[in-house]
């Protein structure tokens, strides 16, 4: 049970951070001024595992699993690392990806992520070296050590004196990069961080950057004006929470078998739903407002164009819903209990993308679209249904007069 939670949450994990940022092509690598090559990755894990005695205390060759307070892991994994803990602290090789959802992360200087590095947290630290870095932290990331490719990041502190290889792409408040300094007897006191790439950053203001620090372009996104406070958060996510809930036990009590059809909708009628999604809210406007303009039917015009406009408030909770039962049927979790906690995390996570600028707002009127093509191709199914059982029923009495006339 254990191993499907964590399963979960790192495909939810996945799927967000794979729309944090764009995808940079491969072609781009080599105007960065530095191409990492596998070998060189391959090479470098191959020295950190040779530090360590292989053995059975501290080689693990498989997927590893942890939940606790404090998870220090001081042995080698062959494998991918799934942490939830209040403290993590990584000391050794990760052979393959690590999903890690913890509020004090640190990869020191002996730690080695060769894959990917998922990371929600309050502060990271890393001072070792990882692949790929996708992470949200609440308050900072603090990079002293060695990133191979791309750091895709939102936080509110950003501070690097390590090496990003190639580029980073980076929702921040504040960003602190350090610049070599000596001291009396000329030795080095700090190095100078560098970003290998590009560095695209999205902040409240522009800030400057010492020349020499980033070897591709730097370009800046405004954020949007205003500061919202906490408060206004915690409020955006509970309203967000509350309707999600409230649709889903409404469709428990109401409409069950909406519920057991939506998974089957998002795996198989997809391209149906993604039609139907975005003609489905065309037509009906253009029909409700030709009956609101008509005299004798604008009452009815009217509240077609209210209920329209509610279902399209309410399609990316709608989404959220149905993502979450194709989820839930994938890992076998059939418990209503375990489906609400899956629910719950789901719709935290995709209100958390809607708070990336630009990617947000485009991925909540994707998800928006989506709920209406469910909606409706499920009212489609439901009628096909009830043509299909008036038929049979139909069919059963035409057989029953039938075999009462031969009995005669």
């Amino acid at each position: 049970m254990l191993k499907n939670k964590f399963k979960i949450i790192a495909l939810l994990m996945v799927i967000i951070f794979s729309l944090m940022a764009p995808i940079v092509r491969a072609e781009d690598n080599e105007a960065d001024g530095h191409v990492t090559t596998q070998e060189e990755i391959i090479q470098g894990a191959e020295d950190l595992v040779s530090q360590n005695v292989v053995n059975e205390e501290n080689y693990k060759q498989s997927d590893v699993y942890l939940k606790g307070d404090e998870i220090t892991i001081d042995y080698t994994i062959d494998g991918n690392l799934f942490v939830m803990a209040n403290t993590v602290n990584i000391n050794a090789p990760i052979g393959g990806d690590a999903f890690i959802i913890a509020n004090n992360i640190l990869i020191d200087k002996d730690g080695y992520i060769f894959s990917n590095l998922f990371s929600i947290s309050q502060n990271i630290t890393i001072n070792g070296s990882v692949y790929d870095v996708f992470s949200y932290s609440s308050n900072s990331i603090n990079i002293d050590g060695y990133i191979y490719r791309d750091v895709r990041a939102i936080t509110n502190n950003f501070t690097l004196t390590g090496t990003i290889g190639r580029n980073a792409f980076l929702n921040m408040n504040s960003i602190s990069i350090s610049s070599d300094s000596t001291d009396e007897q000329g030795n080095t006191v700090t190095s100078q961080g560098s970003i290998h790439g590009n560095l695209n950053y999205t902040s409240g203001q522009e800030i400057t950057i010492q020349d020499g620090i980033v070897t591709g372009d730097i370009n800046f996104t405004q954020e949007s004006s205003s500061a919202i406070s906490i408060q206004t958060y915690i409020l955006s996510l509970g309203k967000f929470l509350v309707t999600v809930l409230v649709i889903w036990l409404l469709c428990l009590w109401l409409a069950p078998k909406f519920l057991t059809r939506t998974d089957y909708i998002i795996s198989k009628k997809m391209p149906s739903t993604i039609g139907l999604g975005i003609l489905a809210p065309i037509v009906l406007i253009i029909i409700f407002s030709i009956l609101l303009l008509l005299e004798i039917t604008s009452t009815i015009g009217a509240i077609g164009l209210i209920t329209l406009l509610t279902i399209c408030a309410i399609g990316s909770s709608i989404f959220v819903i149905s993502f979450n039962n194709l989820v839930c049927k994938k890992f076998k979790i059939e418990k209503t209990i375990g489906k609400l906690g899956v629910l719950i995390i789901t719709a935290i996570i995709i209100w958390l993308i809607a708070l990336i600028p630009f990617v947000g707002k485009i991925l909540s009127i994707i998800l928006s679209l989506l709920g209406i093509g469910i909606l409706v191709n499920s009212i489609l199914l439901y009628k096909k249904d009830l043509t299909n059982s008036k038929s049979k029923s139909k069919n059963n009495e035409i057989n029953d007069e039938n075999k009462t006339e031969k009995n005669k």
